[in-house]
């Protein structure tokens, strides 16, 4: 993967706040890797955020102006890929926060039977993986607020199923299993290793 993401610290390299890169490599440079892992992350978001709808109309051929409403937060997303160096805690801190607001978005427009509740897995993983061992009190409060949030729409948003029949719901909710496999899969891949 190219692009925001390159410019991300590099070993040896020293700028004035000791994260270990030049001034001069980009708007990232003076981040750290975890600031970093997660810029990366909302630039993926944003960049899936258009074609979305694309899939949901590729699969089920309907519910295409509804799925394209879950494109409502992508500024949200470009906020916090484009803000992190500036505040690089600020940026990891709302990256799950708006991740978890996008999934009740998605999970009040679709209804639970669609899968999009499983958004909450990649939140609850940045949760954790944005942060390093000397900052546990932000994570367990972070986890408490993704989980308590879980449990609420969980227990407050039916099963639904948008504007789809049940098997072009259960089509949607394959769609999103296969995303949320890929995206949580994605954040352990660009965090791993770092500090």
């Amino acid at each position: 993967m190219t692009g925001p993401t390159e410019t991300a610290a590099r070993p040896g390299s020293t700028s004035s706040n000791g994260a270990g890169a030049s001034s001069g490599a980009g708007h990232l440079a003076s981040v750290d890797p975890k600031t970093a892992a997660a810029v990366s992350v909302a630039w993926l978001v944003v960049a899936n955020k258009p074609i979305y709808p694309l899939y949901v109309w590729w699969l089920v051929g309907s519910g295409t102006e509804v799925a394209a409403a879950t494109a409502l937060s992508a500024p949200l997303f470009l906020a916090i890929a484009l803000g992190a160096a500036k505040r690089p805690l600020a940026a990891r801190i709302a990256l799950p926060l708006v991740g978890a607001m996008d999934t009740v978005f998605a999970t009040l427009l679709f209804g639970r039977a669609s899968g999009a509740e499983l958004f909450f897995v990649p939140c609850l993983l940045l949760a954790v993986c944005a942060f390093s061992p000397g900052e546990r009190r932000r994570v367990r409060m972070l986890v408490v607020v993704l989980f308590l949030t879980f449990v609420v729409v969980h227990g407050v948003v039916g099963p639904g199923g948008g504007p789809w029949t049940a098997a072009q719901v259960a089509l949607v909710r394959e769609m999103n299993i296969l995303a949320v496999a890929s995206l949580s899969a994605f954040v352990a891949w660009r965090f791993s290793g770092t500090r």
